[in-house]
């Protein structure tokens, strides 16, 4: 029985770690950020996006820092 839980968590530990890293990849794959995102959806829908607004909204997300 000890055997059996061993091997378990011994197969458990490489399984977490390629789901994350194919999640990671997965979270990083689509261009641009949320913000970028946000803009053009708003351009789709006929709104229009002010720099002012734009800057506001990259200073709240912290999109401003490097």
């Amino acid at each position: 029985m000890l055997t059996y839980i061993f091997r378990r968590l011994f197969i458990a530990v490489p399984t977490l770690a390629v789901v994350s890293a194919i999640i990671f990849v997965i979270i990083q794959l689509p261009p641009g950020d949320y913000l970028t995102t946000y803009i053009a959806e708003l351009q789709s829908q006929g709104e229009a996006a002010d720099s002012g607004k734009i800057e506001f909204l990259r200073k709240q997300y912290g999109l401003d820092q490097p």
